[in-house]
C-alpha cells in the first residue's frame, strides 16, 4: 500500500508543538465521559465546549469564546463509560483543542501536503468541527474522502494528519498507551475496497507493521499489512452515528514474543493482550485520518488524541 508518504512528508516534518492546558482539558475530558481516564494524579477539572455549529465549513466555525464557569456550558455532557488506565507520562496530544490541526505536523489530502500549520481550521478535505459536534472539548476533525482524492504525491485515496514529534514516534521496546474516539456517519457504507485505514503506525517504507482497519464487514480490527503474519483482532464493530472512545496498549518490537498489544472500546477490554511484532525497522511514526484504495464519498470525524507512556 503506502510507499512514498513518509518520504514525501518527512520533508516538512518537524518538532509539534503542545500547550500544557491542552493536556489538562483533554485529561479531564475523558475522565468526566469519554472512557480513556487520565491517571488519578492528572485529572484536573477544566471547561468544556458550549453547544455550537454543525458540520460547518472553516470559515462559519464558531469564535466564541469557551465560558469561563464549566457549571454553565450548554453542551450535552458525553455518555459516561468504564475508564482504562493508561500511563503516567504524557507524551502527546492532538486532540484538535487549538481549534486547527497545528499539533499535528503534516497534512496531506488532494492537493495537499505540507505542514498542517499552514492549512488552518481545514479545507474541503479535512477540517475543524465545533461546539456538539466534537466529543470532548470543543473541537475535533472531520476527514472527508472521496474518489480520486490523492495528495501530490500519489498513491491511494488519503486525508491524514501525521506527526513525527518525539511522543508520536516510537522505537523498539517502547511501550505506550494510545487514547481516541472516532465516529462514522449514519449512513456509511462498509469499504468495498482491499484497505480502509483510519490509524497507522507507519515506518520508513512499504505498508505499516501496524493500523486500525475497518473491514469489508464493518469490523474495526487491528492488523497492519507491513506485517501480514501477525495476528489481527477485531477491536468493535463500526457504529454509525455514534462516537466512540479506544484505548490501546502497545509494546513495540520487532519480536513477536516481546511486543503485545491490547485494546479497549468505551472502557471494555475487548481485545486481551497478545503477543506480535510492531514494528519492521528502528521507529514507526504515527498516522490519523482516512487512507484507503478505493470507495464512495464518506467522512471519519476523530477526536482526543493522547498518547502516554509508563
Amino acid at each position: 500500500m503506502e510507499t512514498n508518504g513518509r518520504a514525501a512528508s518527512r520533508r516538512v516534518s518537524g518538532k509539534a508543538s503542545r500547550r500544557a492546558v491542552v493536556g489538562a482539558v483533554l485529561g479531564a475530558g475523558l475522565a468526566l465521559g469519554g472512557g480513556m481516564a487520565a491517571p488519578a494524579a492528572e485529572a484536573r477539572p477544566g471547561p468544556t465546549g458550549p453547544g455550537g455549529l454543525t458540520e460547518a465549513s472553516p470559515a462559519s466555525l464558531s469564535t466564541e469564546d469557551p465560558p469561563t464557569d464549566p457549571s454553565a456550558d450548554p453542551s450535552p455532557t458525553p455518555p459516561v463509560t468504564a475508564s482504562v488506565q493508561v500511563g503516567a507520562r504524557e507524551l502527546f496530544v492532538g486532540d484538535f483543542e487549538t481549534g486547527d490541526f497545528s499539533q499535528w505536523n503534516t497534512c496531506q489530502a488532494k492537493g495537499f501536503n505540507g505542514r498542517c500549520r499552514n492549512i488552518g481550521a481545514g479545507n474541503d478535505q479535512m477540517r475543524i468541527v465545533s461546539g456538539a459536534d466534537a466529543r470532548q472539548g470543543r473541537h475535533a476533525a472531520r476527514f472527508n474522502i472521496r474518489p480520486g482524492d490523492v495528495p501530490p504525491f500519489g498513491g491511494r485515496e488519503r486525508s491524514e494528519v501525521q506527526s513525527n514529534a518525539e511522543g508520536a514516534v516510537v522505537h523498539e521496546g517502547d511501550e505506550r498507551w494510545y487514547q481516541w474516539s472516532m465516529k462514522f456517519p449514519e449512513n456509511f457504507e462498509n469499504p468495498s475496497g482491499g484497505w480502509f485505514i483510519v490509524l497507522q503506525w507507519h515506518s520508513s517504507s512499504g505498508s505499516p507493521p501496524l493500523a486500525i482497519n475497518v473491514d469489508n464487514d464493518g469490523r474495526i480490527r487491528i492488523g497492519g499489512d507491513g506485517l501480514k503474519s501477525e495476528p489481527k483482532r477485531w477491536l468493535g464493530s463500526v457504529r454509525r452515528g455514534e462516537w466512540v472512545d479506544y484505548t490501546l496498549h502497545v509494546k513495540f518490537s520487532r519480536d513477536r514474543g516481546t511486543g503485545f498489544v491490547e485494546g479497549w472500546e468505551n472502557g471494555q477490554q475487548t481485545v486481551p493482550r497478545y503477543n506480535r511484532a510492531s514494528m519492521k525497522d528502528d521507529e514507526n511514526y504515527l498516522k490519523q485520518g482516512v487512507y484507503r484504495d478505493e470507495g464512495p464519498e464518506t467522512w471519519v470525524m476523530q477526536d482526543g488524541m493522547r498518547i502516554t507512556g509508563p
